[in-house]
């Protein structure tokens, strides 16, 4: 299967599951692990040219429950770190770098810890705080979704498996629906052709399963992450707009006062900075 210019396909781990991925760029390219966000999936990115052109492996994997990976139910952040190492070993992956996009840092910083002496570097990109302690949420633009996951589960997977329908039938429709609420600068990132579209149809395949796999994505985030992040001793690269309503600018701050090394980046952009800035964050990888 391809899609977007993605190679994709999946491996099955030693429980049983299937983990499904996508990359882009050289099979011999540096290898870099990008995790998505929430509601997200593995063909969300867009710079598959860029990293072919500066010799980067990008791989990108669904999150078991989304798209093509099957479900883990009860999971913690931890667990995602598991996963990666055995995806890693299936794809005689010695050493790699982690990114993650808004919820998806949570997921980045698990395999930092788990995977400090295999890690060349670390991102994270609009990343969320502390989703699992009081008062992060609440700073959010998506707050109501958040609380919503935590407190009706079903009310959120019903959500997500109504929108997916109308992705599918009405795409311009679902995308005014997947971004309401967002700032102008984001908003003016969306509505570019080659943006809002494809991140439609990102969700479109990450959702094909039904809501309840990007439910428990959000709920992982929500409950105890079961690692400490601040036993992290890798240098961490946070990079944050400073125009970003979706994650402030607050849970970057966060992050550079509780890890042990950080690397702060700030971009004058807003949450969506992914699709304006990628150079720059490849630039800050080191690849």
């Amino acid at each position: 299967m391809t899609k977007l210019g993605a190679r994709a396909a999946a491996v099955r781990l030693g429980d049983g599951r299937e983990l499904a991925y996508a990359e882009w760029g050289p099979l011999d390219g540096w290898p870099l692990l990008h995790f998505h966000g929430v509601p997200d999936g593995r063909f969300s990115w867009g710079g598959g040219s860029v990293c072919e052109a500066r010799g980067v492996r990008l791989i990108t994997v669904d999150r078991p429950g989304i798209g093509g990976s099957d479900p883990k139910p009860g999971r913690s952040v931890a667990d995602w770190a598991t996963d990666v190492e055995e995806l890693a070993a299936l794809l005689e992956l010695d050493r790699f770098a982690v990114s993650g996009w808004s919820a998806g840092g949570a997921y980045a910083l698990a395999c930092a810890r788990k995977l400090q002496p295999r890690i060349d570097a670390v991102a994270l990109i609009g990343g969320t705080g502390r989703l699992d302690l009081p008062g992060f949420v609440e700073q959010m633009s998506t707050a109501a979704a958040w609380k919503l996951a935590a407190r009706m589960p079903s009310a959120m997977t019903l959500s997500y498996t109504a929108l997916a329908l109308l992705a599918r039938r009405r795409p311009a429709i679902a995308q005014k629906a997947l971004f309401s609420g967002l700032s102008t600068v984001d908003r003016t990132v969306i509505d570019r052709p080659r943006v809002g579209p494809r991140l439609v149809s990102a969700y479109v395949e990450a959702s094909r399963p039904g809501g309840r796999g990007l439910t428990e994505d959000m709920r992982a985030v929500l409950s105890p992450w079961g690692f400490d992040p601040a036993e992290i001793h890798l240098p961490v690269n946070v990079v944050h707009g400073r125009q970003d309503t979706v994650v402030p600018p607050a849970h970057a701050e966060y992050w550079t006062e509780t890890l042990a090394a950080t690397k702060p980046v700030w971009i004058d952009a807003g949450h969506f900075l992914i699709e304006e800035h990628l150079e720059q964050l490849l630039d800050v990888l080191g690849a």
